[in-house]
């Protein structure tokens, strides 16, 4: 058999393999709270990074680690999102009428939070991101 194609096949999935910007972020000093004003970005290679601006509130109920909040991704959404969360498990859910993002990452310090997302609009159906925030 020919290596040839392989090697083709090979390079052309590594070009299309997303860049990430994913661990490139240190985490801030941590706090004993998550809740805040939280900034960053999501990041697709192909559509661009946008901007993210959100407010946490951290709560021990139903469970620790439970975060609440809103969030807004400027360019791609001109509402405020709604947000639940979790700390500990790293799971990070942002909803509106015409924007969803799921996030499955780690919480680092509480000042940290780096995830792939999935995200939906009325243009694309599960596009997957990154998303970076940082706590101020």
């Amino acid at each position: 058999m020919n290596a040839t194609p392989l090697l083709v096949l090979a390079l052309a999935l590594t070009a299309c393999a997303p860049a990430t910007i994913l661990g490139k972020t240190s985490a801030p000093p941590a706090v004993a709270d998550a809740s805040g004003t939280w900034t960053g970005r999501l990041s697709h290679p192909v559509a661009g990074a946008f901007v993210v601006n959100a407010n946490f509130n951290e709560r021990l109920d139903p469970a620790p680690g439970q975060l609440v909040g809103d969030l807004n991704v400027v360019r791609l959404s001109n509402e405020l999102l709604s947000v639940s969360g979790n700390l500990n498990t790293g799971v990070l859910r942002a909803t509106g009428r015409t924007l969803d993002i799921d996030c499955k990452g780690t919480f680092t310090n509480r000042t940290l939070f780096e995830g792939r997302c999935t995200v939906v609009n009325a243009t694309s159906l599960g596009v997957e991101a990154d998303l970076v925030l940082t706590r101020s």
